[in-house]
């Protein structure tokens, strides 16, 4: 078995869970509510590994397809953070978890953690497992209490907030999938020459920038009434991606293009604005 075959079985095993679970609870919750907490925790899951992984190098992934580590990075945070944890926060808040149910999914990812180590396709540097279960003990917390706000979409703030985590994942998604199927990537000398990795940099740089485009994007859709406001997010995407190109920011790898890359953010931003449209509305 490769070790890209563990990441992805481990994937799988969470998706599974979190399907059923939601599937299980369909007439207790809202399932688009479960699916739009399932990629908000997604996405605070993200910005987390990011800040960790990322900036400050605390383990490493081993899949096993490719020979740079950050590509290796990159696509094992793309398997493990876009389902176990998740998975995990579904699991919290549909079911009347106590100390003992927090305990064993905490114990569950430190074995699952442990194991990837001893077979070799994961290593800590810094990082260590006391780290792992603080973070999934915290993580499980606030997630229930987060839940406890949106589920009946009584509050206007947690709701945008909500928002904008999703936003971010939808938006940010296609980058990291460009970079590793070798279609593009983003290039800012100041960065470059600080991590002197083409991987690394690039979803440095593209991960501050949607950021920023994201909170203009919730601002456009979520909180603007008239429907012209929505088309603002598109003007955005397509000037700041297109001013990236011409600057050699963007820059794009075996004949792909600009437009293909443009019909890509449209179809994210639709697919937010759907969203966006027919979830967490008020009971």
């Amino acid at each position: 078995m490769t070790s890209l075959l563990w990441y992805i079985g481990l994937s799988a095993i969470s998706v599974i869970i979190a399907v059923f679970t939601i599937y299980k609870k369909r007439h207790t919750y809202k399932i688009s509510t479960l699916v739009v907490f399932f990629l908000f925790t997604s996405s605070i899951t993200w910005i987390g590994e990011f800040t960790v992984l990322g900036i400050f190098n605390s383990y490493a992934y081993k899949p096993g397809i490719s020979t740079d580590p950050w590509a290796e990075n990159l696509a094992g945070h793309l398997f493990l953070n876009a389902s176990m944890f998740p998975a995990a926060a579904i699991l919290m808040v549909t079911y009347p978890l106590g100390y003992l149910g927090v305990s064993l999914i905490t114990a569950t990812f430190i074995l699952a953690e442990y194991l990837f180590a001893k077979l070799g396709i994961y290593e800590q540097h810094w990082w260590k497992y006391y780290m792992s279960g603080i973070n999934t003990i915290v993580f499980l917390v606030l997630s229930k209490k987060w839940f406890a706000k949106i589920k009946h979409t009584q509050y206007n703030i947690p709701r945008l907030l909500t928002f904008y985590f999703v936003g971010f994942l939808i938006v940010h998604i296609p980058a990291p999938l460009l970079l590793l199927l070798g279609k593009q990537y983003y290039s800012l000398s100041l960065i470059t020459n600080l991590v002197e990795n083409m991987y690394r940099s690039s979803i440095i740089f593209i991960f501050t920038y949607h950021l920023i485009e994201v909170a203009l994007l919730v601002l456009c859709v979520c909180v603007r009434d008239k429907w012209y406001w929505k088309l603002v997010p598109f003007a955005i995407a397509y000037v700041g991606q297109s001013i990236l190109a011409k600057m050699n920011i963007l820059i794009f790898i075996e004949g792909w293009k600009l437009i293909y890359s443009l019909l890509i953010y449209t179809i994210c931003i639709c697919i937010f604005i759907l969203i966006e449209k027919y979830t967490l509305k008020p009971d």
